[in-house]
């Protein structure tokens, strides 16, 4: 396959635990599972920062949050960084996003990194060849002026965003909310925008799950609360004191059993409304032709804890209901397992798919591509762990800090804690292999879970006597890789004497 056209799906804020394909007893999502029939699920996929902007910076640019200096949340890809759609467009590719962006800059101008901006900048006019931009509720390009989307985007904005646990039934059609007419906006790039001479890439990119937990019927009431399952009670004894903040700052002390299943419900059925829109965008690219030469591939930024620890949306830690994300990849001729375990991070979508395009990876990426096994290439080395990252410098904000708080999940006085700045001081560093998973932090708490006899990381055995041969090799692993990954550019040009020169010199006489 030669010049496959790329769509990239990804949703907001969704944890792979919320699809049947990873094992979700009551939500059903038939559209993606009719992609992952032709396609494979990777069951061990990872962000490698639980928080939009540095995750999806990371995943453009197919290098760490670390190394390209996306260390908060709300910053952006340095506009002299190289990215997936600038590569792919100086190689014949027409761009489109559709969708959420917070990953790239507008405006040059406005760039906070040292050093001029070039001229051919990663900026988002200038990667992209059609933009049509969407934010949290359901204010869509070229929809804007809608009265019925308007009303519909400020229902959501009223009821359901300034709390932490507001959720609500949007009272609006679906056709007029964001999630379809996103839908509708990809049908329409595809009949009319599209080059039909050369292969397009596109980032169809949903807002949702993401707050403000909303959606409009059949959907808001299409999954019975009752239904829902809960996670198992954290009561979070022996973790460090971040997450115990987390957990007040939130009010989820004072969230019962009820509301969380309710909050669930509505969650699900705004990944439902996903799923549908997604089955209507396929069903049109089977009309056109399309599918037969097309990768799609569908994840999300992050997750969204949606209870789990005691806990709602985002936060600065690791657990995998933050870091787990899901991962289906559809490439025509792929003939390899539906499902592997092999580990993915979100770092290695950008040389998986120009190495699948056939454009070369640019130096300096550090992800590692995935193309070799979707060719089912008998030499691919799976990774043997993932890394992520999370948080800036600082100490993080203790208990005893806190004067003020929400009185309940619904206090509008405090809006949910992962959107404070000093929720996300004090940086951490996490490993996970598919048995263990080590959290370090820079105040020196940790986190050791043993995944096989603790799947729901509800016990830390960071600091018991009995676990420390596996803190030391897992702590090696980590060092090990903090030295692989620094940073290679600029590449070196200065120094021209090597000794392969010589050794090829001396081949030749």
């Amino acid at each position: 396959m030669t010049r496959p056209n790329i769509l990239l799906i990804q949703t907001d804020q969704q944890t792979a635990e919320t699809l049947s394909l990873y094992g979700n007893p009551v939500l059903q999502t038939p559209a993606l599972e009719r992609l992952a029939e032709k396609g494979v699920v990777f069951e061990l996929a990872f962000c490698n920062y639980p928080a939009c902007s540095p995750s999806r910076s990371s995943m453009f640019t197919g290098r760490y949050a670390s190394t390209i200096g996306v260390h908060a949340n709300h910053m952006l890809i340095n506009p002299n960084e190289t990215t997936l759609p600038q590569v792919l467009k100086e190689n014949g590719y027409q761009t489109a996003i559709i969708g959420k962006n917070h990953a790239f800059m507008n405006d040059a101008a406005k760039s906070y990194y040292p050093g001029a901006v070039p001229e051919k900048a990663s900026l988002l006019r200038q990667v992209f060849d059609h933009v049509r931009l969407a934010e949290h509720g359901h204010m869509v390009d070229g929809y804007r002026n809608d009265p019925e989307s308007k009303a519909a985007h400020e229902w959501a904005q009223r009821n359901c965003w300034n709390s932490p646990l507001g959720y609500g039934t949007n009272p609006a059609r679906p056709e007029k909310c964001g999630t379809h007419l996103l839908g509708q906006t990809m049908i329409d790039y595809l009949e009319q925008v599209r080059d039909p001479e050369k292969p397009f890439f596109t980032w169809l990119s949903f807002p949702d799950p993401h707050t403000p937990y909303q959606v409009p019927e059949p959907y808001a009431s299409m999954i019975d609360p009752a239904d829902v399952p809960l996670p198992p009670k954290d009561s979070l004894e022996g973790k460090p004191e971040r997450q115990k903040v987390m957990h007040v700052m939130d009010a989820m002390d004072r969230a019962d059993d009820d509301v969380i299943r309710k909050v669930r419900a509505i969650h699900y059925g705004m990944i439902k409304f996903i799923d549908d829109t997604l089955a209507t965008v396929f069903a049109k690219m089977e009309s056109l032709g399309l599918m037969e030469n097309t990768i799609i591939v569908f994840t999300s930024d992050h997750g969204d804890s949606m209870g789990a620890h005691g806990l709602i949306q985002k936060h600065n830690g690791f657990y995998d209901s933050f870091t787990h994300v899901p991962f289906i990849v559809y490439a025509p001729g792929y003939k390899g397992p539906q499902r592997t375990e092999h580990m993915v991070e979100l770092v290695d979508v950008m040389p998986t798919l120009l190495e699948m395009a056939g454009v070369p990876v640019p130096y300096g990426c550090q992800g590692r591509s995935l193309a070799p096994f979707l060719r089912s290439e008998p030499d691919y080395a799976p990774r043997e762990y993932v890394v992520m990252e999370s948080g800036e410098e600082g100490e993080p904000p203790k208990l005893s800090d806190i004067t003020g708080r929400p009185e309940h999940p619904f206090d509008e006085r405090y809006f949910v804690w992962c959107a404070y700045r000093d929720a996300w001081l004090g940086k951490g560093k996490s490993i996970r292999t598919r048995d263990w998973k080590l959290n370090v932090y820079a105040n020196g708490e940790g986190e050791l879970y043993d995944l096989g006899n603790d799947p729901h990381e509800l016990t830390n055995r960071f600091g018991d006597p009995a676990y420390a041969s596996v803190v030391h090799e897992l702590e090696r692993k980590l060092l090990l890789w903090s030295i692989a990954k620094e940073d290679r550019l600029p590449m070196n040009t200065t120094v021209k004497l090597t000794y392969e020169d010589k050794r090829r010199e001396n081949m030749k006489a």
